[in-house]
């Protein structure tokens, strides 16, 4: 893959001095290199200042090397923050994009090393935020949780701090939820909103709308599969099937009674 724009053989050269330094007019971040009067390559304002590039700098080969170099990097770095722009990424999934590029191994390293120094791929943050998202858009249990994140790169210890520490935020609302309701005396048996009971209850009643015609063995299985397909484990999915189930099989009871 090539980023740098070249348009005259530098070699030719016999000082190798920095004659000019124009901006480029149409892209301000842009500055044009003229070496012994001859335009020679474009960099970014971000790698002119971290190279102090100024008229009257001698140039030489293996200094344009290294502006080329630096460059490549920089337009590599610039791809991926575009790349991470659209939502927060996992460190394998900004390697993944990268490598289909075709950039050199060493460039992603270095890439990778600038974005985790500016914090911009950070495997705890993405862990936080992809649990914080699914549970408010498309809600699943702790299982499917880890096995996504598993699928997206992040290491195991990473996943199941981020689960630890989402459980735990879960625990104190349910904490919070029932001192309210006791203080207001409500005596309701829900689950407290935002625990893996009620999350799944939630789905469990909408699925309900499609299986409803079923009869209640056939609905139950179906039922607990969605669950299960969800991340659901049984210890929540029993609960849920009987909350959900219990009035029809209730009801199946009274009709076999008359």
């Amino acid at each position: 893959m090539v980023f740098l724009i070249r348009t005259v053989d530098f070699m030719d050269s016999s000082q190798n001095i920095i004659t000019a330094l124009h901006a480029d007019p149409m892209n301000a971040d842009k500055v044009h290199v003229f070496i012994d009067g001859k335009h020679a390559l474009v960099v970014s304002l971000d790698v002119a200042a971290a190279e102090r590039l100024t008229v009257g700098q001698a140039c030489p080969p293996e200094r344009i090397r290294r502006l080329e170099a630096a460059q490549e990097e920089a337009q590599v770095y610039e791809f991926a923050l575009n790349f991470l722009s659209y939502r927060p990424r996992s460190a394998r999934e900004v390697e993944q994009r990268l490598r289909k590029k075709r950039i050199a191994p060493e460039q992603i390293e270095a890439v990778m090393e600038r974005l985790r120094k500016k914090g911009y791929v950070d495997d705890q943050a993405f862990a936080r935020f992809w649990i914080g998202n699914r549970q408010t858009f498309s809600p699943r249990g702790p299982r499917l949780l880890r096995s996504e994140l598993r699928q997206k790169g992040v290491p195991q210890d990473v996943v199941d701090a981020a689960l630890s520490e989402y459980q735990e935020e879960q625990a104190e609302r349910e904490e919070q939820s029932a001192q309210v309701a006791f203080d207001a005396g409500i005596t309701d048996d829900e689950p407290a909103p935002g625990s893996d009971e009620a999350t799944a209850l939630a789905l469990a009643r909408k699925r309900m709308r499609v299986l409803s015609n079923l009869d209640p063995v056939t609905a139950k299985r179906r039922l607990s599969s969605f669950l299960a397909r969800r991340g659901f484990g049984y210890d929540t999915i029993g609960p849920v099937l009987q909350r959900v189930l219990a009035p029809d099989e209730d009801e199946q009871t009274d009709m076999d009674d008359v």
